[in-house]
């Protein structure tokens, strides 16, 4: 289980990245961006196929997107932060530890 939670960590913060290079336009292009999107998608397709639980992984893999893109907004883009996101975040973390039993 540890390889598809790490090949989707990657393939999340690839995802995260490619969104806030067009963001901050340094990415001219769509067309740039497309392949780190496909790479991303099959990254995120190879955990769904291979993972002994569908749901299991799909829901870790949302937590774990949405979390890592909270953290990279606060720490490298200095978004603000409220203590809803920090709460929202902690049930994020408590509902991966819970789908584990």
């Amino acid at each position: 289980m540890f390889i598809y939670i790490l090949l989707v960590s990657i393939a999340a913060l690839i995802q995260i990245a490619t969104i806030y290079l067009l963001r901050q336009q340094i990415l001219q292009s769509l067309l740039w961006a497309i392949p780190l999107i496909i790479v991303c998608q099959l990254l995120f397709l190879y955990s769904y196929s291979k993972a002994p639980k569908f749901l299991l992984i799909w829901f870790i893999t949302t937590a774990i997107t949405n979390s890592l893109a909270f953290l990279v907004g606060y720490f490298v883009w200095k978004e603000q932060v409220s203590w809803y996101n920090l709460v929202g975040v902690g049930i994020i973390l408590l509902g991966i530890f819970l789908l584990r039993f």
